[in-house]
C-alpha cells in the first residue's frame, strides 16, 4: 500500500472514532413530563429526589434561572430531564414538585421562603403516579 492511500484510511478512521466518541457522550433528554399553571398568576416551580427529606433546598431558588421555572398564567412548560424520567426512578422513589408564588419569590428573601415552607403546593410522586398521569402535572 502506498502511503497516501494508507494516510486516507487513518483519516477516515479517526473521523468514525470521533462520529462514534461524540454519539455516546451525548446524553439524550427526555422531554415527557410537563407541568401546567390553570391559576390566575404566575408561578414557578422547582423538584427534587430527596423524599422523604421535604426541605427547601438553599440552592433551590427557582428564581435563579426563571426562564427554566417560571409558568405563567394558562401556560403548559416542557421540564426537561437529561437521561430519562424512568431513569431516575431506578434510583429514587419519589419525585416532589414545589410551586411557589411568582410575588413572594420576588418579595421574600429566599431562606424566610424556607425557613417558613413558604410554598403554594408540594407534589409528592412516584413512577407509577406520572404514568398514570401521562406525565402531565397541572396546579392547581
Amino acid at each position: 500500500m502506498d502511503t497516501a492511500y494508507k494516510k486516507t484510511i487513518t483519516e477516515k478512521l479517526i473521523i468514525y472514532v470521533v462520529l462514534i466518541a461524540s454519539m455516546v457522550g451525548c446524553d439524550k433528554v427526555d422531554y415527557k413530563m410537563k407541568i401546567t399553571n390553570n391559576s390566575n398568576s404566575t408561578i414557578y416551580f422547582y423538584y427534587s429526589f430527596s423524599y422523604p427529606d421535604t426541605t427547601i433546598r438553599a440552592e433551590g431558588n427557582p428564581l435563579g434561572s426563571p426562564d427554566n421555572y417560571r409558568i405563567l398564567s394558562g401556560e403548559t412548560i416542557t421540564n426537561p430531564m437529561r437521561g430519562s424520567w424512568e431513569g431516575q426512578f431506578d434510583i429514587y422513589s419519589t419525585l416532589m414538585i414545589f410551586i411557589f408564588d411568582e410575588a413572594t419569590l420576588k418579595t421574600v428573601p429566599w431562606d424566610t421562603i424556607r425557613k417558613n415552607y413558604m410554598i403554594l403546593k408540594r407534589y409528592d410522586l412516584s413512577y407509577e403516579d406520572l404514568v398514570k398521569m401521562d406525565w402531565r402535572v397541572t396546579y392547581p
